[in-house]
């Protein structure tokens, strides 16, 4: 079933860098690093025999894994519980389990609305801060607004610190660091609660004993489990939960240790259907895309489309969203290539061109698109109108007039940024978010993956176009992450100003001072992203949860090793791809 990713690189599909002379046009070619992937997974071949034999057996563990939830007795006080629902989200079978999961904790949070108030209610000991900041982000995961309250009650006496006694308990200090991530505006117990458990669990951490505690920790420290792709957490806790049942053999009883078999038997059958799906899926996509050959035909741009589509399925990754994910890396892809062609190839006359041609979106001005561009264009108008005829079928036409005014409004940014470069001009800092919030795209990527979902009614799209909080606070953490990240790649190349060199000249600002400003603007999002999913909630999580993860996909790839690794996709991001797309879990 496991295929071997490439070993190599494909060959270089970008031009050398142009010399200038008095005829030739002087581009400011980026030269990206070329594909990982090539036409990998063009011909990928899966064991459909296998692939039967797997949803045979997962249909007879769900019944069973459903029993288990069913039966178990939910209470605030019983950590075994919380810890069994806490497994079934971490392991990735979430989604099969919606009802079980809603039902649990809604009869946990009703047990004890006031939970705050009761301080001394049959839990103490050693379980008391795990138990306690489990419960808290169980529930804020669920939607519900526990209070952060219940945390003063591991301050000392004067309620300024956190108690000593707390730094001995390793296992309670990783859980309320991971609880703390899912807070929102206001809640400085829990911004005290991440600086003291962060501080502790990295001193403590060269002296932990029990290795798999000890790998939760480093994880952690990373970056944070809320901050992560669910797929990767998926695969990581399936491994980790599977040698802990191992080395706790002697502790659980033997019912509760064949619960927690069954349940992670389960959850890599799931990963590993749910992974045919996608691979099904990126299969589609790459023969689209070796159809098409704009990777060959704009060969001076990023040949991204595997990554795109991983960044499509980051967003949603249920299977029943799989038309919405097709269309989205397609799209994505495209869109990529209008990137580079704006920030590293085009220059303004050609830029104001193909400006304007999208302006009007009709083929009939095919002769004033740049010749390089002219495929890209094409595909771009005839895509969008196959698309429409299609969903024109189903009476929801109108998404692909909201994805082509996207699509539209990213353009007139790039320009926009373009004008900034050919005039040398460094807009002030208001102006240069107003445009760049819009020119990095992430607001079209989470537009995007809602077109083909049949799921995504008119007020959904009405919703979007209002710019709610959760799409502008993801699009500002991706935002700030992006520049901090690639300003200095970018800046070697010649690249607009970027919103750092804005804040220096216009603040007085050092480099360092903008930095850390921004870092806090990307925290005060996250905590905009995580309120904005507190109940009551405009629209179902299946909406709600594309901002949240467009936010974890820009850690993913950005955030968690410090580096810009959809332009440098050869390293970690390749080996997350594979894992994600290429590997399934042994079963």
């Amino acid at each position: 079933m496991a295929l071997s990713p490439p070993t190599l690189l494909c060959p270089a599909a970008h031009p050398p860098k142009i010399k200038a002379t008095k005829s030739e046009i002087v581009r400011p070619v980026a030269q990206f690093p070329p594909s990982a992937w090539g036409h990998f997974f063009v011909d990928y071949v899966q064991d459909a025999a296998k692939l039967d034999e797997w949803a045979e057996r997962a249909q007879v563990l769900k019944e069973e894994v459903k029993l288990i939830l069913r039966n178990a007795q939910w209470a605030p006080s019983c950590t075994h519980e919380l810890f069994l629902v806490d497994v079934v989200k971490r392991v990735g079978v979430g989604h099969q389990f919606e009802d079980e999961i809603e039902e649990a904790l809604y009869r946990i949070y009703k047990a004890d609305p006031d939970h705050v108030k009761n301080f001394d209610h049959n839990i103490g000991g050693d379980d008391d801060l795990f138990h306690e900041a489990l419960r808290f982000r169980l529930l804020r995961e669920g939607g519900y607004k526990a209070s952060a309250d219940v945390f003063e009650k591991f301050k000392d006496e004067q309620g300024k610190k956190f108690k000593e006694i707390l730094i001995k308990d390793v296992k309670g200090l990783l859980s309320l660091y991971e609880a703390a991530f899912l807070g929102i505006q206001g809640e400085d117990i829990l911004d005290e609660a991440i600086g003291f458990a962060s501080v502790h669990l990295n001193s403590s951490h060269p002296n932990i004993v029990d290795p798999l505690l000890a790998k939760q920790v480093q994880r952690a420290l990373e970056l944070p489990t809320h901050k992560r792709l669910p797929r990767t957490n998926a695969r990581y806790f399936i491994s980790l939960y599977e040698e802990m049942i191992e080395a706790m053999k002697s502790v659980f009883d033997p019912e509760t240790h064949e619960n927690m078999r069954k349940l992670l038997e389960y959850a890599k059958l799931d990963f590993n259907l749910v992974q045919a799906v996608h691979q099904r899926e990126i299969k589609d996509v790459s023969r689209w895309w070796k159809e098409k050959g704009l990777a060959e035909k704009l060969s001076y741009a990023r040949n991204r489309v595997v990554e795109c589509y991983v960044w499509v399925m980051g967003l949603s990754s249920e299977p029943r969203f799989s038309r919405s994910r097709v269309f989205g890396a397609k799209t994505l892809s495209m869109i990529s290539l209008t990137d580079d062609t704006y920030d590293a190839y085009g220059v303004y006359e050609e830029l104001k061109q193909y400006t304007d041609a999208i302006e009007r979106w009709d083929l009939a001005t095919m002769d004033v698109v740049p010749e390089y561009v002219k495929p890209l264009y094409h595909e771009l108008i005839t895509f969008f109108k196959e698309t429409e005829e299609e969903l024109e079928k189903e009476g929801s036409s109108y998404q692909i007039s909201y994805m082509k005014r996207a699509v539209q409004d990213l353009c007139r940014a790039y320009f926009t940024e373009a004008e900034w470069y050919h005039n040398r001009y460094t807009p002030g800092v208001e102006e240069h978010m107003r445009v760049s919030l819009i020119s990095y795209g992430y607001s079209a990527t989470f537009l995007l993956t809602m077109i083909c979902m049949k799921e995504a009614s008119i007020k959904a799209f009405e919703w979007w176009s209002s710019e709610p909080r959760i799409v502008v606070a993801a699009a500002e953490v991706c935002r700030f992450i992006d520049d901090l990240v690639t300003n200095e790649f970018e800046q070697k190349r010649g690249h607009v100003v970027s919103l750092i060199e804005c804040y220096m000249k216009e603040k007085g600002m050092k480099r360092e001072e903008v930095q850390d400003l921004f870092t806090h603007y990307y925290n005060v999002a996250w905590k905009d992203i995580n309120e904005a999913c507190l109940r009551p909630r405009p629209f179902p999580m299946y909406i709600l949860s594309k901002g949240v993860n467009l936010a974890r996909v820009i850690d993913a790839w950005y955030n968690s090793h410090n580096a810009d690794e959809y332009t440098f996709s050869g390293g970690r991001t390749k080996e997350m791809i594979t894992e994600l797309l290429v590997n399934p879990i042994p079963v």
